[in-house]
């Protein structure tokens, strides 16, 4: 579900609705089975995503904000960087260029 909505719903209480649960009772059973609470997940599949982002293409961090849902690109570089110890830019510059 996740993986379908990580664009449009950042929220675990947006996650429990769809589900018909509470927010309570989806984080206490992900947490159970996993081991990681809900919003550890969605803010995984979000950072995946931007690392993919960041990797693969040459947009801007405000576009790849913008793609990923956030209409702040500075609360999204943020939440970027809480995620990861590394601001956008840092890892988009760590990527290994590639000798042929």
């Amino acid at each position: 579900m996740i993986q379908i909505h990580y664009k449009e719903l950042k929220q675990v209480k947006e996650y429990a609705s769809l589900l018909n649960i509470t927010p309570l009772y989806l984080n206490e059973i992900v947490k159970e089975i996993t081991g990681f609470s809900a919003s550890h997940w969605i803010h995984q599949e979000i950072i995946l995503e931007a690392q993919r982002l960041l990797y693969y293409t040459d947009l801007d961090i405000k576009q790849i904000a913008f793609q990923l849902g956030y209409e702040d690109h500075a609360y999204f570089s943020r939440f970027f960087k809480k995620n990861t110890g590394n601001t956008a830019s840092q890892f988009r510059e760590r990527k290994p260029l590639f000798v042929q």
